[in-house]
């Protein structure tokens, strides 16, 4: 399976802003990207967060539904989130969208009630104790549902936990011309961090500049 990783920062790295406002310093050309580069994709992962803050449908547009048909794709891709106590909101526009499959990642930490409430309105596994093991996710999206290529749209602790799994075989990173600063505000990737000789090595593919913002695609060494 290819997996992807998407992000727009700011210059200073930041994925969002002292008053949570999400990516919403990226461009209209940055969502135009992210809807191109979803289009190629046979399932999407966003963690908990992302839901909440944006509510995404991850229906695709007309003209990237008639794309993805073409392909060989169905019309929507796959749609999953990673909830490890299964905190996510049933009335989230991921489960009552298009005819896509939604999954629901979680562990053990989820209650009963909550696993109940999901189940009616998306696929649920539990793929960990206290927290998801990612090569599970991998492992289910393949064999369960042929998922073959898979974009990762995560905050910096969901990105953290992808590069540490080692899952991860492309970065699609886009730089936008803004500093949002702030000691407490989240970065691209969190976590633990990796010491110097475990760092991920990256090689660039192709660059493009729009307006001062930036469109990288890497490939993990």
């Amino acid at each position: 399976m290819r997996v992807s990783l998407i992000v727009a920062t700011t210059v200073d790295g930041k994925i969002t802003t002292t008053d949570d406002a999400s990516s919403q310093f990226a461009s209209e050309k940055d969502l135009e990207h992210l809807l191109a580069v979803r289009s190629q994709q046979d399932a999407i992962l966003a963690g908990a967060k992302t839901i909440l803050n944006d509510d995404p449908t991850f229906t695709s547009r007309p003209v990237y539904q008639r794309q993805r048909r073409k392909n060989g794709f169905s019309p929507n891709p796959i749609k999953c989130v990673v909830s490890g106590r299964g905190s996510i909101l049933p009335s989230a526009k991921m489960f009552h969208h298009n005819n896509s499959p939604a999954i629901v990642f979680t562990t053990q930490q989820i209650t009963s009630d909550r696993y109940k409430a999901l189940s009616k309105i998306a696929d649920v596994f539990v793929v960990g104790t206290e927290k998801v093991d990612f090569y599970k996710i991998v492992q289910i999206l393949a064999d369960n549902y042929q998922v073959e290529s898979l974009l990762i749209e995560g905050g910096g602790e969901i990105n953290a936990s992808v590069f540490q799994a080692g899952i991860v075989n492309e970065v699609y990173l886009t730089v936008c011309p803004k500093v949002a600063g702030g000691r407490n505000v989240p970065t691209a990737v969190e976590g633990d961090g990796f010491v110097l000789s475990d760092l991920v090595d990256l090689e660039l593919i192709s660059h493009r500049i729009v307006d001062s913002e930036i469109f990288l695609h890497y490939q993990v060494r």
